[in-house]
Order: C-alpha cells, then sequence, then structure tokens
C-alpha cells in the first residue's frame, strides 16, 4: 500500500530557496491536523537543505529548479530534487492548456497529500477522454477549485477573483502581486455557469503561473495574467 504523505515543491531561483517559512507553517498546520504532530525543522535549517540538494543535483543558476518536501505520519521527511523550469523565477507558463471541468470531492482533508494529487491525476484522464489536457476541479454545486493541483483564479476586467480553494504559499503571493497591480480582489465563488463572463482562468503553482486557453470549450485570454507574473516575480529582487 502506499504511504499516504504530506507535500510541498519549494521554487529555487539562482541557488536561492523561496518561501521556506511559508511552506513549513502550511505543513505543520495540516501534520498537526492529519498527524497529530508538529512539524517544526527551523527555517534556516531547512532552507540550507534545500539548497545544497539542489546545488549537488547542479541546477543551473540560469533558470529555477524545484525540490519537493515529502511528510510522513511519523514524521519522516524526504527531500527530492523536482526538476528544473524553463524560466528564472516565477513567469507565465508558455504553455495555455485546455480544460474540462470535472465534478468531485476529496475525502475527509483538502490538505496537499499524495491522496490529493493522485486524484488530480485521476481527474485528469477524464479531462482527456474528452478532449482537454487538465481537468479544472468543480464543487457538487459547479462551484470553480482547482486546476493541476493549485488554486485556480478568474479574471473580469479589472478584478481577479479568487474561489474559496485549497491555501497555498503561491495563491496568498498571486492575491498580494494583484493588489501591486492595482487589480480589485474578490474572494468569492466562480461557477461553471459564470465561464462566458470571464475574461481570464488561470492558476499558480510553484512554476509560476498557467493561464487556460479554454475551458468547456471556451476560450479565454492570458493578458493580465502575463502582468501578474511580472508583479509575482517582483516581490523578489534580484540578488
Amino acid at each position: 500500500m502506499t504511504e499516504l504523505r504530506l507535500y510541498q515543491t519549494i521554487h529555487i531561483a539562482r541557488g536561492r530557496a523561496r518561501n521556506v517559512a511559508a511552506h513549513i507553517a502550511l505543513l505543520d498546520a495540516a501534520a498537526r491536523t492529519l498527524f497529530g504532530r508538529r512539524y517544526m525543522p527551523g527555517t534556516e535549517r531547512l532552507t540550507s537543505r534545500i539548497e545544497a540538494l539542489a546545488a549537488a543535483e547542479r541546477y543551473p543558476r540560469a533558470v529555477s529548479g524545484f525540490v519537493r518536501l515529502e511528510l510522513a505520519p511519523d514524521g519522516r521527511e524526504e527531500l527530492l530534487a523536482a526538476g528544473t523550469s524553463l524560466y528564472d523565477g516565477y513567469a507565465l507558463r508558455s504553455l495555455m492548456p485546455e480544460a474540462a471541468t470535472v465534478r468531485y470531492d476529496l475525502p475527509l482533508t483538502d490538505a496537499p497529500t499524495t491522496l490529493r494529487e493522485a486524484a488530480v491525476a485521476l481527474a485528469d484522464l477524464e479531462a482527456a477522454r474528452r478532449g482537454a489536457t487538465k481537468a479544472v476541479r468543480c464543487t457538487a454545486d459547479g462551484s470553480l477549485l482547482s486546476a493541476d493541483d493549485a488554486p485556480l483564479f478568474a479574471v473580469s476586467g479589472h478584478t481577479l477573483l479568487a474561489p474559496t480553494a485549497p491555501t497555498s504559499v503561491e495563491g496568498t503571493l498571486l492575491r498580494e502581486a494583484a493588489r501591486r497591480i492595482g487589480l480589485t480582489l474578490r474572494e468569492e465563488p466562480v461557477r461553471c455557469g459564470d465561464l462566458r463572463r470571464l475574461d481570464e482562468l488561470l492558476y499558480v503553482d510553484h512554476r509560476g503561473i498557467t493561464a487556460l486557453s479554454r475551458c468547456d470549450g471556451i476560450p479565454f485570454m492570458s493578458l493580465t495574467a502575463e502582468r501578474l507574473a511580472g508583479a509575482l516575480e517582483a516581490l523578489f529582487p534580484k540578488m
């Protein structure tokens, strides 16, 4: 039987690990709820270990890289090399996948577990069966939540709509990026029936921002997504 684990993926830019304290806080909250134990590795110590792994893997400094942190119920922790990016820092990714809405719920928790990750993979298979690349997860009432295991956001005019989605480090950062470029931020449900009135649909994770080209056949743009990506990366001064 595959062991249930919590996980986070940390972004490394120019050899420096980003947002480590925020990733620790998210894992600590989930571990206390699910495993009944704290996760307190020490920010500086964990940062050093992550950066040492990236160096050992010879990640190029010209582009970003990723390290996956997994936490088992008994407190065992594992750091895994998770590849490199095509970009230096957070960026608007060049691919714009087509998506299809898939309605499903997770048992017991929305925490970042390997179970949630497996459910995403299964939903993507259902989306592929319909001719799309990615699944947009929806609740039973049609409320949009996430895509590719990352929080989903929508753009309507000069407003960024943030549906209720599982907490993520980059989701929090994107809200700050939106404020910095003068977008109105509204935390409210976005439903399948709202898709035709939206301008853009996007999600954010350790890689940056991914803008969807279509969802359920409805086309979207990526102009604001590009501005958001620039503002997101601007939160991290060049070293």
